[in-house]
């Protein structure tokens, strides 16, 4: 109750101290602006994350569609849709969705039909733009259209467009659909019809790509009865999936959820940052309070209470940075908002949160407790001689206690906040493990650069005792190493900013080299879906170009180096074994393509070991055992390599195929690419679909998309180039947001710069004067604290670009299978900023903090 009264009790010490705290406006205002920033970005994340959690947690029914889901690619066995029949009809929805292009008599556009019967939605409401609803609108020669949709026909309501086989009237547009809240990740905007008009199309029996969903609705206890019924039915139909509300994701979840993780993680590694900056402003402030902290010990004021003024005075301005940050969130929240349109719902409402208010007070109130405990740790050890003697150390003789212990060894305050730590990251993600790995990481990334900061250190002073060096740069040099002056942590928050700044931009510049600028000039840019052979020659004249023709047959895998598909335990980068896959047929290699391994060199196929041909066995081909060639994509996702069998099923009938040549792509770009190949003799006359490719000029792409369409109805033409640019577009957005928050992250490295500036001030200004004395001029100061910032910050920004560079590389070329390209002119302008920046911290420094000071010191001196 003491300590608690001497931290509220306001005397004369506690009041000369708030004076000389609010005068020397440069402390304040560096822990002001720190401290809310940081508060600020974990206020408006944490916002935005609890405002997303209310919002699946209220819509979770209406985001998944239903209580119970049924999924499949194939048309539904009798069995199931007997089962869901047991449902009144006003509880279930049947969902029939496929891609296909609209026709207006001026424009053409890719689209996803999607069909429904009456009962839809069975939660949430899906409401127009007139306001009516939903299935006023919707009749058998109607559709109600997506925004973008209609925009991108250049259409008004009331206009006819053509799907398919079908004409129909646009009666309204589609303003919220309450399963479908993002849109952004859509290729194609939603045409909503009655599942009965579906067949005035003629289209859905030509569909191969047509996704099935039955979504059910109910009371609990009628629907934990159905889903143990259809469970026992889907043992015979592995390819149907059923889901729930437990066990369905939700496209919220799994886009949003993950990208504001993400930030979340980027901003605590902020807040961790300003901890070290507002450390180093409250050890420089203390230090400049030695004098007045001695004359107050010295008047009999214990050093407890001096203490219990100083978490005063900084509780008072955490307060305030609190307050500052929920108006600068706020403003952040409106400004924000239009880029993150990419991961949250529309209908969404941000606003500032009351628990992540609560949230960030008590975070401002712990982080200035423990850091002003650190900043004051030897207030408690030294005697007004000490302090008047300007910080000479002098420990006091007599032994401390095992529980003050910590004072002189922090190993057990060290302890305690890594403790402390960990449950923080604990109750961020959600997971005791994934806390303790994200915590682990943290601090290896953190001890490489802090190994390289203190590795170039030592460097540059075994440098400065080489004579070729410079009196000038070997002071600066040793001045890096001066006590207090944290060089070795501004090192590391500069690198590691300047590291993520730099590993997003080269990802950024080299996806957008690879899709958009630098788009191979003879690259296919227009691609032809569900094309019939006879269709070649009409086709061929229309495009008026070279037209590439690629066989689909549809398959699915049985088994896979002996192991069954459902048991292959795939990574979650891979597809799905028991997916249907497309399969073709070639006798050569695609130009995008090479052979890595293979029975003949260079060869896609080899005859089969110990196997007489098909004359001589009196065998069907298809009995035999055929070569096969594996790209080594499918080969990793199978965990299959050479001489291994792959197992088909081709519509009831059964392949064998033996791995004779495993292929690899140069590049993952416009081009297509098969997973399995057969020798073209095997698999010509298996039912199949085709699918074209071509290159044409960009501006002649929607007049032959429209004659297309027009001539062939069930052939979906997809522009290449527009969805390299949505994809280039989504990119760019993504990496805004996380721009902006590392920039922050640069700034508070910025903060320990001048944080570690100011403590070592006096130190500085001391040395100064007598430089002064020995005939110095302020030039040579300038120059000698330009060098000495120069050197660490340019050093770190070259470390951490080459780190970041090497880093993007891996990524880009390993795991995305894109060309590596260094955006030249994006780090030159960086690095000039970074320069120009440096070189104005340390004039302002000289200018304002040491020249101001220097000749009282000299006079003093002489």
């Amino acid at each position: 109750m003491a300590t608690l009264n001497s931290v509220f009790t306001s005397t004369l010490g506690t009041q000369a101290l708030t004076r000389s705290w609010w005068r020397r406006w440069v402390y304040p205002v560096l822990f002001l602006i720190t401290l809310t920033l940081s508060l600020a970005t974990y206020l408006t994340l944490d916002s935005i994350q609890q405002g997303v959690n209310t919002y699946i947690t209220d819509n979770q029914r209406a985001l998944v569609g239903g209580d119970l889901v049924l999924e499949s690619n194939q048309e539904w066995p009798a069995q199931v849709l007997a089962q869901v029949r047991t449902l009144p009809d006003n509880q279930v929805v049947y969902d029939y969705q496929f891609s296909s292009m609209a026709v207006t008599d001026e424009q053409t556009l890719l689209v996803r039909v999607k069909g429904v019967t009456p009962a839809y939605p069975l939660y949430g409401e899906a409401e127009t733009a007139s306001g009516k609803p939903l299935w006023q609108q919707l009749k058998s020669n109607t559709v109600v259209i997506a925004p973008e949709v209609l925009q991108g026909l250049n259409a008004n309501i009331g206009d006819t467009v053509t799907i398919g086989d079908g004409q129909f009237t646009i009666s309204d547009v589609l303003t919220k659909e309450p399963d479908r809240p993002l849109s952004a990740f859509d290729f194609g905007g939603h045409v909503l019809m009655q599942d009965q008009a579906l067949q005035a199309t003629n289209l859905l029996g030509q569909r191969s790509r047509v996704r099935y969903r039955i979504e059910m609705a109910g009371d609990e206890e009628t629907i934990a009865a159905q889903q143990e019924q259809l469970e026992q039915i889907l043992t015979s139909y592995p390819d149907i999936r059923l889901s729930d509300l437990d066990s369905e994701d939700t496209q919220v979840s799994r886009i949003s959820d993950n990208v504001l993780m993400f930030l979340k993680l980027l901003v605590i590694a902020v807040l961790l940052l300003s901890a070290v900056a507002m450390y180093g402003v409250i050890t420089a402030f203390v230090t400049k309070q030695q004098a007045n902290n001695a004359i107050r010990m010295a008047m009999g004021e214990p050093a407890r209470q001096i203490k219990a003024s100083y978490y005063r005075l900084l509780l008072g301005t955490s307060i305030i940075a609190s307050v500052a940050a929920v108006v600068l969130s706020l403003g952040l929240l409106q400004i924000g908002q239009p880029y993150l349109t990419a991961i949250l719902p529309e209908d969404i409402g941000l606003a500032i949160n009351p628990i992540s208010i609560i949230k960030t007070l008590v975070i401002a109130i712990i982080l200035t407790l423990v850091i002003t405990q650190r900043g004051l740790n030897e207030l408690g050890t030294t005697t007004p001689a000490t302090l008047l003697n300007q910080g000479a150390s002098q420990q006091s003789g007599k032994k401390l206690p095992w529980y003050k212990g910590y004072q002189r060894l922090p190993l057990l305050w060290y302890g305690l906040m890594f403790v402390g730590l960990y449950l923080f990251f604990t109750y961020e993600v959600g997971s005791w493990r994934l806390s303790a790995q994200l915590l682990i990481g943290l601090i290896g990334f953190v001890a490489i650069f802090w190994a390289l900061a203190r590795g170039w250190l030592w460097l540059l002073s075994r440098l400065a005792k080489n004579k070729n060096v410079s009196w000038m740069q070997r002071i600066a040099i040793h001045n890096l190493a001066r006590k207090g002056n944290q060089s070795a942590l501004f090192f590391v928050t500069l690198s590691l900013s300047v590291a993520v700044l730099t590993l997003i931009t080269t990802l950024n510049h080299s996806i957008n080299a690879q899709f958009v600028n630098a788009y191979p000039e003879d690259a296919p840019n227009i691609f032809l879906l569900d094309v019939q052979s006879a269709q070649h020659d009409e086709i061929n004249n229309i495009i008026g170009a070279p037209v590439s023709y690629y066989p689909v047959i549809r398959a699915r895998i049985v088994t896979a180096g002996g192991v069954a598909a459902e048991d292959i335990d795939a990574d979650d980068d891979f597809d799905e074994p028991t997916r249907v896959f497309n399969l073709s047929y070639a006798d050569t290699v695609m130009d995008t393509e090479y052979i890595v391994d293979a029975v003949t060199n260079n060869e896609l196929y080899s005859p089969i070991d110990g196997q007489d041909s098909p004359i001589k066995s009196k065998q069907s081909p298809l009995q035999q055992v055929q070569p096969l060639s594996i790209l080594d994509s499918a080969a990793e996702m199978l965990n299959v390599g050479m001489g291994d069998e792959v197992v088909f099923n081709i519509q009831g009938i059964e392949l064998t195929g033996e791995i004779t040549s495993i292929r690899s792509r140069f590049e993952r770009g416009p081009s297509p690419f098969f997973y399995f190949l057969f020798e073209p003799k095997l698999l010509a006359a298996a039912p199949q679909i085709q699918f074209a490719t071509a290159h044409i000029p960009e501006d002649s792409i929607a007049e032959v998309q429209g004659q297309l369409v027009r001539q062939f109805p069930a052939v979906t033409t997809v522009d290449g180039t527009a969805i390299a640019e949505q994809i280039q577009g989504l990119v760019q957005q993504m990496s805004r947001l996380v721009y902006v928050f590392t920039l922050l992250a640069l700034l508070t490295g910025i903060m320990v710069l001048i944080s570690s500036l100011l403590s070592t001030s006096q130190d500085r200004m001391q040395e100064s004067a007598s430089f002064r004395l020995l005939g110095m001029q302020k030039r040579d100061l300038y120059l000698l604290n330009i060098l000495e910032i120069g050197v660490l910050g340019v050093s770190a920004a070259v470390f951490a670009m080459t780190i970041a560079s090497a880093g993007a590389w891996f990524a880009i070329t390993q795991w995305f299978d894109l060309r590596f390209s260094v955006p030249w002119a994006n780090l030159a302008i960086g690095g000039g900023l970074l320069l120009a920046l440096l070189l104005g911290i340390a004039i302002i420094y000289v200018r304002l903090v040491i020249g101001r000071g220097i000749m009282a010191r000299v006079r003093a001196m002489v």
